[in-house]
């Protein structure tokens, strides 16, 4: 199975807290909307001070990039009234596009005030506007499933309670997603499902993060690693490498949509990009002044 289609990107940032962080994030989003995504996601912190910061960076990144910005939004930790003026906040600010998410739950909501999961959420949406909506999906089972089975009927639901896509996890096993996306099939879903790519800028971090996510880091990529340690810009060139020859794979399959996630860096985001055939447009390069 393969696609003569252009290979179309989205690209996903989270809300800088400093200032430091704040020029990096609009450096990286400067550089890649120059290739023209699909569009842009802003991640959520949903307690405190975290949700105004996520929700001010999400409505900066929709006023300034002429990328379209989907705004994520979780439903853990919060009642309904509190998630739904969340939501009219955003389609007032004009936003149109929704990441739909459960989110780690640190606090107990009584069941009948709040949005039981990401389903009930992409149902609670779709009362307040007309949202383009992504949910989440898990080609390695979400760490809290019963079983794999369960999982995958679960994004089902999300699906069929009116979102548009699913976005997985990341992974760096195209097998993994290929037999995902099957059994996907087999069970009725007909909705993309867009697998989310991680270039890999620490592997020790991202070792760390995998673990607690539920995704399995290939054996032997410490052994690869472990041969460019001294040598950062062979280390890069390999990260790229790996994350190329996945999404190639990927793309043999059939596979028209790529997410990467940036952590608010360009480098790699970009020359995987490039790699896989990205265009860059006529924008003009940002000043180095």
């Amino acid at each position: 199975m393969t696609s003569s289609r252009p290979l179309k990107f989205s690209y996903e940032f989270f809300p800088p807290r400093t200032s430091v962080m704040t020029r990096r994030l609009w450096r990286a989003v400067g550089q890649l909307e120059r290739l023209e995504p699909e569009f842009f996601s802003m991640t959520y912190g949903a307690l405190g001070s975290d949700q105004q910061i996520s929700i001010d960076a999400a409505i900066a990144l929709y006023e300034e990039s002429p990328v379209p910005v989907a705004a994520h939004l979780t439903c853990a930790n919060a009642t309904r009234d509190e998630i739904d003026t969340v939501a009219r906040k955003f389609h007032r600010a004009g936003f149109n596009r929704i990441v739909a998410l459960r989110g780690d739950s640190a606090n107990q909501i009584s069941s009948g005030n709040a949005y039981n999961g990401a389903a009930e959420l992409v149902k609670g949406l779709r009362k307040i506007a007309d949202f383009d909506i992504s949910v989440a999906a898990y080609p390695e089972v979400h760490p809290q499933a019963s079983s794999a089975a369960a999982d995958l009927e679960y994004l089902k639901r999300k699906l069929d309670a009116g979102a548009n896509r699913a976005i997985t996890q990341f992974f760096f096993d195209a097998d993994c997603f290929l037999r995902f996306r099957d059994r996907a099939i087999r069970i009725g879903i007909e909705k993309p499902v867009i697998p989310g790519i991680l270039p890999i800028h620490n592997l020790s971090k991202v070792s760390s993060f995998s673990q607690r996510c539920g995704a399995s880091l290939p054996n032997f990529y410490q052994e690869l690693f472990d041969k460019t340690v001294d040598d950062q810009q062979a280390q890069y060139r390999l990260s790229v490498d790996l994350a190329v020859e996945l999404c190639e794979r990927l793309v043999r399959e059939g596979v028209e949509r790529i997410h990467l996630y940036t952590l608010n860096q360009t480098d790699m985001c970009l020359d995987i990009s490039l790699a896989l055939g990205a265009n860059v447009s006529s924008l003009q390069m940002p000043s180095a002044a």
